[in-house]
């Protein structure tokens, strides 16, 4: 007797540990899937940001690269260091520019000068959104040249100067929206300083 005592008692200890229902179960996939789709999508613009900011910066590099070539005065065996490098940015090709040597030394990109290795490419989610000067207004296409022996930039819209800082604006293609992380600004000044800033003034 004891023994169909026991196994009843077990029998009832089983029957009343019950696991989770269909309903419940349901409602915590539910919230695993609201919290997991929430993580991917804040992940995904967090990745855009900071390909953005790197495709900006990769900008900025050519840019300084075109600067040291100016003051060092070589590029390939040049012997003519008074010559200007610089960077041509035109809003009628938005994915790429050209880093270039300025053979006639105009100051600005013509049929005369010599390009310097290969096109800069910018990746084909992001594009040049506006070349503006210091007040806003679109300098497009701009030249943006070196000449040694100093660091400071020298802008031309076509054959007219521009008064510097100037800044080149790098964005997400299709994305209109203009706010902090969806464009990335270049800065260049008159004295040669090429910068990213943190915020999107």
């Amino acid at each position: 007797m004891s023994s169909n005592y026991n196994s009843k008692t077990i029998l009832k200890k089983i029957a009343s540990q019950r696991g989770f229902g269909l309903i419940e179960l349901l409602v915590s996939i539910s919230i695993i899937a609201l919290v997991s789709a929430v993580v991917m999508t804040r992940q995904s613009a967090f990745n855009g940001a900071v390909l953005l900011r790197n495709q900006a910066y990769e900008v900025a590099f050519d840019l300084r690269h075109a600067q040291l070539l100016a003051v060092s005065g070589t590029d390939n065996g040049a012997t003519n260091v008074s010559q200007q490098y610089g960077v041509y940015f035109t809003t009628a090709s938005r994915n790429s520019y050209i880093i270039f040597h300025d053979m006639d030394g105009s100051g600005t990109y013509n049929t005369g000068d010599v390009q310097i290795g290969k096109k800069g490419i910018i990746d084909s989610r992001f594009e040049i959104r506006g070349i503006l000067n210091s007040s806003g207004t679109s300098q497009d296409p701009m030249s943006i040249t070196f000449k040694r022996p100093n660091f400071d930039g020298l802008f031309k819209k076509n054959n007219s100067p521009i008064t510097g800082p100037v800044y080149i604006d790098i964005a997400k293609v299709g994305d209109n929206n203009n706010g902090a992380g969806d464009v990335r600004r270049i800065e260049i000044t008159s004295t040669g300083q090429i910068s990213v800033p943190d915020k999107y003034q």
